[in-house]
C-alpha cells in the first residue's frame, strides 16, 4: 500500500480529536481557586492561541525475544514520529506469568493499561464489560470491510454479542507441518505438501525411522503442538467433529464424540503403538537444548507458525507445508493477535489509534520485519514477506482461509483449562490413561464446571 493511500485512509478516522485551552481562562480560574482575583483589565484580554494537548498512552505485550521486543519497540517510534505532538505511545514488555495479573490489577485500581494485546483472558474483561466496543472505530476504515484484504469470515468471531467488535487485530498465526529437509533428502523420500494425509504422515515416517539397535536415533515423526488441545482438535474437526459445541460460550465439551476420540487416539498410538513418535519423556529430553524439532532428530513437526522466525537459526534445512488431511478434509486452528482497548481509559481515542495504525498503516512494516503474519492479505503476500520464506508458506497462507478459530471463550475457560482438560490430556500423552477414559473425564468434569456459578 502507498504512503499516500495510508494517509488519506488515517484523514477519514474520526478518532483523532485534540482539546485547546484558552490560557488566560486557567490562569484566571487558578487565581480564582487561591482566593485571589484576575487583575481588571482596561481592553479585553486577546485570546491566547490554542494548543493541543499530547495524549501519552502505554502498550502492553508479553516478552517474546530480544529481536522481537526490539522491534515492538522500534514499532513504537514509528507511531511516534507520524503523530509528534497529538500523541505518544510507550511499550511495556512484561514476562507472560507477570502480564495478566498486572493487566488485571490496572482494572482493579480504575487506571487500566491505555491499550493491551488480546488473548483468552480478555474475555473476562468483555465479559465484565470493560472493554471497549470498536465496531464503530473499524466501520471508519473502508478496508476493514474488504474481504480481500481483511479476513471477514474470521473476524467474525470476535464479534462477541453477534455485531460487534471489541478487539482490534493485527496479525493472524496458524498451524503447519514443519520438516528437516535434509533428513528426507538423504533418505530419498518425497517431501509432504498440500495434499498429504495424516494416514501418509504414518507411511513416511516409517521411511524416515532409523534404528540402532535398541536405540532410536532418528524419528520420522513428532507430535508437536499436536500435545495441546487448540492442535489436537484439529483432527477432530477435520472429521466433522470438535471438542466443544460452540466456541463463544459453550455448554458442553465433546471429548467423548468418535471424531474426538479418533483424533486423540491416532495421537497416543504414534507415540505408543506404532512408535513412530518419541514419548512425552523421550521427547523432552531429547528437546532439552533446542527443541524436538531444533535437534535435527526429527524429520516432521506440527507446529504454530509463529516457529518461522525462530526455525531460521536452524543449522539445516527446513520447509513446511499446510496441516494434513484426515481422508479428503483439512482442518487447522488460527488466533489473531490484536488491541484490547479498555472502555475507561484516560486517552481511549489515542490507543484506538494506535491499533489500528497497527493494524493498517503497519502492516508493510510488519511484513518486512516478519515478526509476525500481517492480517492484512496484500502485506501478507507482498514480496517483502515472501522472499525469504519457505517455499511452502504460500500454501500454508493459502490454507488460513478455511481455517477455524484454535480458541474458545468462556468466563470459565482458563479454570477449566488448568483444572480438567490439560491435565488430563497430559495422562494421555504419558500414556496413563485410554482415550475412551479421558473423554469421559473431561465431558462431564468440564461440562459441570460451566454452570457453576
Amino acid at each position: 500500500m502507498s504512503k499516500e493511500v495510508n494517509e488519506q485512509q488515517m484523514s477519514r478516522r474520526r478518532f483523532l480529536r485534540t482539546m485547546a485551552f484558552g490560557s488566560a481562562a486557567v490562569a484566571a480560574g487558578v487565581l480564582a481557586a487561591c482566593g485571589g482575583a484576575a487583575p481588571a483589565a482596561e481592553e479585553p484580554a486577546a485570546e491566547a492561541p490554542a494548543t493541543t494537548e499530547l495524549a501519552k498512552i502505554k502498550a502492553m505485550y508479553w516478552s517474546n525475544s530480544p529481536v522481537l521486543d526490539d522491534n515492538f519497540k522500534k514499532r513504537a517510534d514509528l507511531f511516534n514520529a507520524k503523530y509528534a505532538g497529538k500523541y505518544e505511545v510507550s511499550m511495556e514488555l512484561l514476562p507472560w506469568d507477570q502480564y495478566w495479573p498486572k493487566v488485571d490489577l490496572a482494572y482493579a485500581s480504575k487506571e487500566p493499561i491505555d491499550a493491551y494485546f488480546w488473548d483468552v483472558q480478555a474475555y473476562g474483561h468483555y465479559k465484565q464489560g470493560l472493554v471497549k466496543n470498536v465496531q464503530a472505530d473499524l466501520d471508519a476504515v473502508a478496508d476493514f470491510a474488504n474481504p480481500d484484504l481483511y479476513p471477514q469470515e474470521q473476524l467474525a468471531v470476535w464479534k462477541f454479542d453477534g455485531a460487534n467488535m471489541y478487539a482490534i487485530p493485527e496479525n493472524i498465526q496458524s498451524m503447519a507441518l514443519f520438516y528437516n529437509k535434509d533428513l528426507f533428502d538423504a533418505a530419498g523420500v518425497a517431501y509432504p505438501d498440500a495434499n498429504t494425509t495424516w494416514d501418509d504422515i504414518l507411511v513416511i515416517a516409517e521411511k524416515l525411522k532409523k534404528v540402532d539397535g535398541d536405540e532410536v536415533t532418528q524419528w520420522g515423526f513428532d507430535v508437536g503442538d499436536l500435545a495441546v488441545w487448540w492442535g489436537s482438535i484439529s483432527l477432530a474437526w477435520a472429521q466433522g467433529g470438535g471438542y466443544f459445541d460452540k466456541v463463544v460460550e459453550p455448554t458442553k465439551f465433546t471429548f467423548s464424540s468418535p471424531e474426538a476420540q479418533n483424533g486423540l487416539q491416532w495421537i497416543q498410538d504414534v507415540m505408543y503403538v506404532s512408535k513412530l513418535a518419541p514419548d512425552s519423556e523421550t521427547r523432552s529430553v531429547v528437546g532439552q537444548a533446542a527443541g524436538i524439532f531444533g535437534s535435527g532428530k526429527v524429520a516432521m513437526y506440527p507446529g504454530g507458525t509463529w516457529m518461522i522466525s525462530s526455525n531460521q537459526q536452524l543449522p539445516f534445512k527446513w520447509d513446511m507445508a499446510p496441516m494434513p488431511k484426515w481422508g479428503d478434509q483439512r482442518a487447522m486452528p488460527y488466533w489473531f493477535g490484536g488491541w484490547v482497548i479498555p472502555k475507561d481509559g484516560k486517552h481511549t481515542d489515542a490507543a484506538t489509534a494506535w491499533a489500528i495504525w497497527c493494524a493498517t498503516e503497519y502492516q508493510q512494516t510488519m511484513a518486512e520485519t516478519r515478526d509476525w503474519i500481517p492480517i492484512r492479505a496484500d502485506a501478507r503476500n507482498s514480496a517483502a514477506f515472501l522472499d525469504g520464506m519457505p517455499a511452502g508458506f504460500k500454501d500454508v497462507s493459502a490454507a488460513i482461509g478455511s481455517a477455524r478459530i484454535g480458541d474458545v471463550y468462556s468466563a470459565k475457560v482458563q479454570q477449566i483449562l488448568g483444572e480438567v482438560i490439560s491435565p488430563t490430556l497430559d495422562l494421555v500423552w504419558n500414556n496413563k490413561i485410554s482415550v475412551a477414559d479421558a473423554g469421559k473425564e473431561i465431558d462431564e468434569k468440564a461440562t459441570a464446571m460451566l454452570s457453576e456459578g
